[in-house]
């Protein structure tokens, strides 16, 4: 099931299918973010941008030669240093595509900047991102608790190590997210583990409209 507000249109915008798209897929851990990304990248054929693909291995890397272990994803060292580095980096991979004319699906959490129209303008700002050639769209997994956690259980990756065994507080402080408004969200629930075609092609009508 899904639902969607109206997209956020620039005035002057090329007509559909002049200019390249970029859709975010943001959402809190084990919401199913690769899952639908990659239904939607094998139906529509654009380039596939996971920022986990992305900045693991350096990521890995830094925290365990800081004394870290690898499933430390919420420590200050993380949060405050690391991980803006790895958004940083992400985008830039978007933003090149962008430029060179390809489309984009990116899976990222951005889950301070999914409720801040804001926050995404100020760390686009900050890190010298430019998308004012591509139609930029925003896909919300809606966030469920339970279900995340079952399927963070099933995958079972070491970078969840943390995040589980601080479980209640790390749920604490993903409580009430919704994307802000301004972004024009298509709001996806994502509550199977197996592909609803009608929501899938309910989603590509709505990226092409």
């Amino acid at each position: 099931m899904a639902f969607w507000n109206e997209p956020k249109k620039s005035k002057g915008a090329a007509a559909a299918g002049t200019k390249p798209v970029l859709v975010v897929i943001a959402g809190c851990a084990g919401s199913g973010k690769t899952f639908l990304g990659g239904q939607l990248t094998r139906r529509l054929g654009w380039t596939y941008v996971d920022k986990d693909t992305v900045t693991r291995g350096f990521t890995d890397m830094l925290l365990v030669d800081k004394g870290h272990t690898i499933g430390d994803r919420e420590s200050s060292l993380y949060c405050d240093h690391i991980r803006p580095v790895e958004y940083q980096v992400t985008l830039k991979v978007c933003e090149e595509n962008l430029r060179l004319g390809n489309s984009v699906i990116l899976t990222a959490p951005l889950i301070a900047q999914i409720k801040s129209y804001d926050a995404w303008q100020a760390m686009l700002n900050e890190y010298g991102i430019y998308f004012d050639g591509a139609d930029v769209r925003f896909i919300w997994i809606a966030h469920d608790i339970d279900r995340e956690y079952t399927r963070i259980n099933q995958r079972n990756a070491a970078r969840d190590t943390y995040k589980l065994a601080h479980w209640e507080e790390y749920a604490l402080g993903v409580e009430d997210i919704a994307p802000d408004p301004r972004f024009g969200a298509y709001v996806f629930e994502n509550d199977s583990s197996t592909v609803d075609e009608t929501d899938i092609e309910d989603i590509i009508r709505w990226i092409k409209k």
